[in-house]
């Protein structure tokens, strides 16, 4: 029997595949998910009632179940964001029952804590069990139609394949076939992976980017590079150890398991909700700390001249420049006097009130203000100078990939490494915090910040034997006394963070 090709990319250009996974209408259609969702559960809980009792409850279970209320809906919130419900992108039936199921076991174990430690034992606990198990039938099957109207509100996938010839090509496509329909996916074209050209134009026709697992490793790094710039989704025929890699879903193509592999940045709604808590967080930091801001801005008045505040240019989300506010913690003309070079504990550039502002993190507590200006989020990737990132991309490919989010004041990378860890190493902490994000997850953030700022440790050291430490000049205190021009205050900032800093202005 005469084998047959999958047909190779034509060489034509084609406008790139609608994208409804992100357009208005699907907002909506997720924002209506999680309101009908809410509905449901309170439904349910009127129904136990009901079932419950055959007669008229009593007004102290009645009252219980009302303060209850708020707690059930925000744990629904949190959960709903945390297990990704209203992410239908390739769910299966499955998926959203099992994350029904763990929704709904934690809203009512919360709830039953909440009664139990307010004693509100008039909270019948068999209204709590039979309105569990009618929670999680209502939800389960308000998911399951919900998940097949989404195949009515996206747009079937356009799958292409990268392959390192014909043959290779056609196995992966007989694979990939029998998940087409279920899948809802359509079938574009292969290109080899020995043509980057060809892959690149393949990338801007689909949607999705299945890629064989004979496809060497260089050319995958730069395969995933150009998918996320370009923002598809790729599926990937791991190698045996790539199966450590974390929080990722198996889409299988018949017998063969695939990585599916989304696209970075945060959903519509994961972005609501962070800019939600945003708000409410940095307005609460806000009111606790102003007391202590103002004592701080006092001290850096008295213990040196200049400003009690900097402004330094920075990058956030998509790129945009912004002015961060930091407490001055250096000399006044800092660069001039003594030179651009990292930070350390014993740097003659800094304050008496400085260092200790430093060591306690306590000079980002005006980037609170940042935050309430929509230019930062309270947890997300370092803040980075422009030309620090341009300079970074250069050395380090997908360094950019970090500005698919805000930048924040405090995130993964800087409560598990140091001030000044190598730039790759704080793109990984930074991928992983995009990838895992949730609300709990900056929670745990916050938490860990906080013990840093009441426990300095291992956190705030400099490392110096790093590829990328900037040291001071070995002809003394003054680099730019000796005759010679300062040096380039931007070599200065490996990552941007506090402990970093090219010299304040």
């Amino acid at each position: 029997m005469k084998k047959t090709l999958p047909p190779r990319l034509p060489h034509t250009e084609d406008q790139d595949p609608p994208n409804r996974r992100r357009s208005v209408a699907t907002h909506f259609f997720k924002l209506a998910y999680v309101l009908v969702s809410l509905g449901i559960q309170q439904g349910a809980m009127v129904l136990a009632f009901s079932l419950v009792y055959s007669g008229r409850a009593l007004e102290s279970s009645i009252q219980s179940y009302i303060h209850s209320i708020p707690v059930m809906i925000a744990a629904s919130l949190v959960f709903i964001d945390y297990f990704g419900m209203t992410h239908f992108f390739r769910k299966t039936h499955g998926d959203l029952v099992s994350a029904c199921f763990k929704l709904v076991g934690l809203v009512m174990l919360i709830t039953t804590a909440f009664a139990f430690f307010f004693q509100f034992f008039t909270f019948p606990r068999y209204v709590i069990v039979v309105g569990g198990a009618l929670m999680f039938a209502g939800l389960a099957a308000w998911s399951m139609l919900t998940l097949q109207i989404s195949y009515k509100v996206y747009a079937n996938g356009k799958l292409g394949l990268v392959a390192v010839d014909g043959d290779d090509a056609m196995r992966l496509l007989r694979k990939a076939r029998s998940g087409f329909k279920a899948l809802h996916i359509d079938y574009v074209g292969w290109a080899p992976a020995g043509d980057p050209a060809r892959v690149r134009r393949l990338i801007r026709i689909s949607s999705e980017v299945l890629v064989s697992d004979s496809v060497p490793d260089s050319v995958k790094t730069d395969l995933l590079l150009a998918c996320a710039d370009m923002d598809r989704t790729v599926y990937m025929v791991p190698q045996f150890y790539e199966l450590a890699y974390t929080r990722f879903r198996v889409i299988q193509f018949d017998d063969t398991p695939t990585f599916m592999i989304d696209n970075l940045g945060l959903t519509f709604q994961q972005r609501l909700f962070k800019r939600i808590f945003d708000l409410a967080f940095s307005l609460l930091a806000l009111a606790l700390t102003l007391p202590i801001q103002l004592l701080l801005a006092l001290l850096i008045r008295l213990d040196s001249r200049g400003p009690a505040i900097y402004t330094q240019e920075r990058n956030t989300l998509n790129g945009k420049v912004f002015c961060v506010y930091k407490f001055r913690t250096m000399k006044k003309d800092a660069e001039a006097r003594y030179g651009a070079y990292q930070s350390s504990e014993t740097d003659p550039r800094l304050t008496r009130i400085g260092r200790f502002l430093r060591r306690h993190h306590l000079d980002e507590l005006p980037q609170f203000l940042n935050v309430l200006k929509g230019e930062m989020s309270v947890v997300g990737p370092r803040s980075d100078r422009p030309i620090t990132i341009d300079r970074f991309e250069s050395r380090i490919p997908g360094y950019r990939q970090r500005l698919k989010v805000k930048s924040g004041i405090t995130g993964l990378a800087q409560v598990m490494g140091h001030y000044n860890t190598d730039p790759e190493d704080k793109l990984r902490f930074d991928l992983m915090y995009m990838k895992n994000y949730s609300l709990l997850l900056d929670l745990r953030i916050i938490g860990l910040t906080i013990l840093a700022v009441l426990r300095p440790n291992g956190h705030s050291k400099v490392k110096t034997t790093s590829d990328y430490y900037v040291g001071p000049e070995p002809t003394g205190d003054t680099a730019a006394g000796s005759g010679g021009e300062p040096r380039d205050a931007d070599s200065a900032d490996p990552g941007a963070d506090p402990g970093a800093d090219a010299p304040e202005r």
